[in-house]
């Protein structure tokens, strides 16, 4: 016989905690977390950048299917542009604070939100953990 640990849901939130949205953001999830049963992956991205396969990941979830969307939508509007993953990934490696946040993703549902304002983490909340 064999035991296994139940598997919970689990969103990401790339967070600020220096920025009142992504405070307020996390406030949200946390309490939806409760209600929905799924658990938080917190990253405080001042220093760190997301990894290169996260990156990848979140420019397909944010662009629903472009590329160039996706590289526009992950990067503040003050960061340098970008037109690839690749370059996304060489501005965020030079600089984690050209992300932008709060950044909420769902690694299993593949699909990711900026909460901004705030209340945008409902978007994502809603159907953490149903079957897809």
């Amino acid at each position: 016989m064999s035991f296994r640990l139940p598997k919970f849901p689990m969103l990401t939130l790339f967070h600020n905690p220096s920025s009142d949205v992504s405070v307020q953001a996390l406030k949200l999830l946390k309490a939806a977390s409760v209600k929905h049963n799924f658990e938080i992956d917190l990253i405080q991205t001042k220093t760190q950048a997301p990894t290169h396969q996260q990156v990848s990941n979140i420019v397909e979830y944010l662009g629903n299917g472009s590329v160039e969307q996706g590289c526009r939508a992950i990067l503040i509007p003050e960061a340098p542009k970008a037109s690839t993953v690749s370059e996304v990934q060489k501005i965020l490696d030079a600089n984690p604070g050209y992300l932008r946040k709060p950044l909420v993703v769902d690694w299993n549902k593949g699909k990711a939100i900026i909460a901004e304002p705030a209340t945008k983490v409902s978007e994502i909340v809603q159907d953490v953990g149903e079957s897809s």
